[in-house]
């Protein structure tokens, strides 16, 4: 008998199959979709917290109130920035329900043990609650008009 030597499918080329390609770039999109989904899952994930150590969107908001009414001597100037954000924490308190009159006594009573504990002068101090306060404003969704 002789010898049968294999023989080449002449229609199919040599390398890798564009079916087995496209499979493995579908696999890949797939997978960084997933990844990226994962990723901005997580940044959701992470427990709330609040500035300056407060437990409730409403300590937060009358805290930040006592701030904005206080870094001015006198109050805020009608229309200033520091109008905008007292006003912004004043009805964020509003929306959260709770009594206003105490969550605004625990507020001051917990700034002026703040400015009383740490170093520093109360206007530099107060200066820096306000700038905190202003950018979780901003973050909040705020958009102060001073600033436009």
């Amino acid at each position: 008998m002789a010898p049968t030597t294999a023989r080449r499918n002449p229609t199919r080329s040599e390398g890798t199959r564009p079916g087995v390609i496209w499979a493995w770039a579908v696999a890949g999109v797939i997978l960084v979709g997933g990844l990226f989904y994962l990723v901005w899952k997580s940044q959701f994930a992470a427990a709330q917290s609040y500035l300056f150590d407060t437990g409730s969107v409403a300590e937060e908001s009358g805290y930040c109130l006592a701030v904005a009414q206080d870094v001015v001597a006198g109050g805020p100037p009608v229309g200033s920035y520091v109008d905008e954000a007292a006003k912004f924490w004043l009805n964020r308190l509003k929306a959260t329900g709770a009594p206003m009159g105490p969550v605004i006594v625990q507020a001051r009573k917990r700034l002026a043990g703040d400015l009383n504990r740490r170093a520093g002068s109360n206007e530099d101090q107060m200066a820096q609650a306000m700038e905190v306060c202003s950018r979780r404003a901003v973050m909040y969704g705020m958009r102060f008009r001073a600033f436009q």
